[in-house]
């Protein structure tokens, strides 16, 4: 029965009175279920008539007789008419019914016999459509009261929270909830309001919702009268569903007529002012969905981060849609704090994401995972020169946007296309840049020197600068040989490692003379014996069309270089090639220059060059000069390439005799020359007779040597020349051929 029984009673009674003889007294009074007096009104107004033997008190069963009546009412849920045993009264009992047969409360009626002519039996049966009647004024009196209330509230939850409330205050039984409804007619269960505990009545509504599924709400009663459903719709658009729901622990309850009779009046007189309220938040949101809008674009067409512009993207959206996750799907791999996925285009049935990137617009896609239903909705963010990627927002239940609210998504991923698009540009512009300098620093640098190993070290360091890489390396193929061999590195240990060219980074830099691989997530590092890495660049240094070397960039991150940087790496490469090249020539032409063509000994200039920086910085020193004895007979005997070959066997000798400090030259001819710097005349006779000795033992033909040996002390010989200094170690020469060769004396 719907309301307190006392206020329902106030308007039953009305109609009741309304139908009673004029003139004639009476008392109208209504008990509960068990009995207890709840309500007593005179029949007339002003009436005097009130027997005494007639006790009837609120909150109290009534005396004698009559509580015997009103007791047989209930029990056999009929009407009973009795008259008193002093036959002065007539007694009345009306059962009220639930629609389950169950009493709810009796109208019992009291009256004197004398002013009764009539029935009053048949009158009480004449009373169910009073009774309605009176129901039917409470309810539009509530109905009223709680739509004049409603007009108090300007937004929509308060509204609801005012209705919901006030609806579950009358009915006195269960929870009443509101549930949103699309434009479609259909549940979205994120936006509602219920009087239950929200967590209860999520679960409540999410059940409501699988009962509906996608088909259009409608006015129901479910699950045996234990749930109403009433949509509110306002010029045929839909509004919310209100729903009467009973816990599980009410399983004595159930909703009757008067209830849904009810929800029915409230849900039509309130969707006006539901509907006003709701035009009001939409005001609200659409202006807050404009600043907010306005102030993302003003951000990202403002930023040339690209890692702002995907920041100001995924936080806006949940801002004005708190149920819905966002995801960012992109073709490119940003150097960004956002976290983004890639676009999968190797999937058998594309993804909604996949989808809107082919097609170039937004898709809205309905998807079960599991057990659980989701709507995706997927736009892809378009820029004047491509589409960039895919903004994707996915509600874990089924939802229906409006096509305002999708076109705002696609609005916005369009704005956040442009802005990606220019910071991509921008940063990109400065990359460029900074590689035109780099490339510019670097060739600047490289042109500075010829000194090999200086070229080296300035590569290395300007890769580990540049890419910010774990291991950087420069290698050289070995002449001859299948393996390269590290000439420097960022880390030193690594220098003069040797690798394998069958290894596959090195089988496809010399197979396709370039190389950029980057190993997948979850497949493990790259097969590589240098170094375990997941990314890894390398680019061949061609000289004359082979590929001579290698420079290599390694990483343990996952798709840690990019397209741009190997192809600036390339670059490095032409340039570093160059450089290394000339340095090679420019090392050669210098060999050749100070260095005699047959014997590989230093010439005679040269020699003369470094004894004379010898004599100004060291404090001794001393000079061999060296003739082969009778080379002149070998060259008549054996001829001239024997004698070119005992030339070259006395230079190795002499090589091989020496520090790699001391200086052995051409002097001329057959003559040779040694410079012993920072060697004193006892030390320099030693090496002297060393050579004399190999030269005479391990020749072939067999040869000797005369060798005059001449030594100098800044002390002594202040103001030594070169020229002085040669002209002693000459003259002792001179005199050991003279004195019978093949022996060493000192000047």
């Amino acid at each position: 029965m719907l309301g307190k029984l006392e206020t329902v009673f106030s308007y039953t009674a009305h109609f009741i009175l309304q139908s009673w003889p004029e003139k004639r007294p009476g008392i109208l009074f209504l008990t509960d279920s068990g009995g207890r007096v709840i309500n007593i009104i005179e029949m007339q107004v002003g009436q005097s008539w009130n027997p005494q033997e007639l006790e009837l008190r609120k909150d109290s069963p009534p005396i004698g007789e009559l509580n015997d009546y009103v007791k047989e009412s209930i029990s056999t849920s009929q009407i009973v008419v009795r008259v008193s045993s002093e036959d002065s009264l007539v007694y009345g009992a009306f059962p009220l019914h639930e629609q389950d047969g169950e009493i709810r409360a009796v109208v019992g009626m009291v009256t004197p016999r004398a002013e009764i002519d009539f029935d009053l039996t048949s009158y009480m049966r004449g009373l169910e459509p009073l009774i309605r009647m009176g129901y039917d004024a409470y309810i539009q009196h509530v109905t009223s009261q709680i739509v004049m209330d409603l007009t108090l509230h300007d937004t929509t939850r308060e509204l609801l929270e005012s209705l919901t409330g006030q609806i579950s205050e009358i009915i006195q039984k269960g929870y009443c909830s509101a549930v949103k409804l699309s434009e479609n007619g259909l549940l979205i269960p994120q936006e509602f309001v219920t009087t239950q505990e929200v967590d209860y009545g999520l679960i409540q509504i999410t059940h409501l919702v699988s009962r509906f599924g996608t088909d259009p709400v409608t006015p129901a009663v479910l699950e045996n009268n234990r749930i109403v459903v009433v949509p509110i719709s306002f010029n045929d658009s839909p509004l919310y569903a209100l729903f009467l729901h009973l816990s599980p622990d009410e399983l004595d309850y159930k909703y009757d007529e008067r209830d849904v009779a009810f929800l029915q009046e409230v849900g039509g007189k309130a969707s006006c002012a539901l509907w006003r309220a709701m035009m009001s938040d939409e005001l609200r949101r659409e202006a807050s969905k404009k600043d907010l809008l306005y102030q993302l674009m003003s951000k990202i067409q403002a930023s040339i981060d690209v890692n702002d512009v995907l920041h100001e993207i995924v936080t806006s959206i949940p801002i004005l849609y708190p149920y819905l996750s966002v995801e960012l799907f992109l073709t490119v791999e940003p150097n960004a704090t956002t976290p983004v996925k890639q676009l999968s285009f190797h999937e058998e049935e594309p993804s909604t994401s996949t989808k809107a990137y082919l097609e170039g617009r937004l898709v809205v896609d309905e998807i079960e995972q599991g057990d659980q239903q989701m709507t995706v909705i997927a736009a892809p963010l378009l820029g004047k020169q491509g589409i960039y990627g895919v903004l994707q927002v996915t509600s874990d239940q089924l939802v229906s946007l409006s096509q305002h609210e999708t076109n705002y998504i696609a609005i916005l991923a369009d704005t956040a296309g442009t802005a990606f698009e220019n910071a991509q540009l921008y940063q990109q512009s400065r990359n460029l840049i900074r590689e035109l300098r780099l490339i510019n620093e670097m060739a600047r640098q490289l042109n500075r020197s010829l000194n090999l190993k200086e070229i080296l070290d300035f590569v290395t360091t300007m890769m580990r600068a540049t890419f910010d890489a774990e291991f950087c390396a420069i290698l050289n193929k070995t002449p001859g040989e299948d393996n390269f061999q590290v000439l420097s590195s960022s880390i030193p240990a690594y220098n003069g490692m040797s690798i394998q060219a069958s290894e596959k980074p090195f089988q496809e830099i010399l197979l396709n003379k370039q190389a950029l691989l980057l190993a997948q997530p979850g497949s493990g590092p790259l097969p590589f014996s240098l170094m375990p890495c997941s990314s890894l660049m390398g680019v061949p240094l061609v000289v004359e069309g082979e590929v001579s070397g290698v420079l290599l960039v390694a990483d343990s991150r996952y798709h840690f270089f990019s397209f741009d940087d190997y192809k600036l790496l390339e670059i490095f490469g032409q340039h570093a090639s160059l450089a290394m090249t000339n340095a090679v020539l420019h090392n050669e032409m210098e060999r050749m220059v100070i260095t005699d063509n047959l014997t590989g000994l230093f010439t005679r200039r040269h020699l003369n060059e470094r004894v004379r920086s010898s004599l100004e910085k060291d404090p001794y020193g001393s000079l061999i000069l060296i003739d082969i004895d009778f080379f002149k007979t070998v060259n008549d005997t054996f001829g001239h390439q024997v004698g070119d070959e005992v030339l070259i066997q006395v230079s190795d000798l002499i090589r091989h005799s020496i520090r790699e400090t001391d200086i052995a030259a051409r002097w001329g001819g057959e003559e040779l020359a040694v410079y012993l710097p920072r060697v004193d005349k006892a030390t320099a006779h030693t090496v002297a007779e060393r050579i004399r000795e190999c030269v005479e033992q391990q020749t072939s033909p067999r040869v000797t040597i005369s060798c005059g040996l001449a030594k100098w002390n800044k002390e002594l010989d202040v103001n030594l020349s070169v020229e002085a200094l040669f002209h002693q170690a000459d003259v002792a020469l001179y005199e050991a051929k003279n004195s019978g060769r093949n022996q060493v004396v000192l000047a």
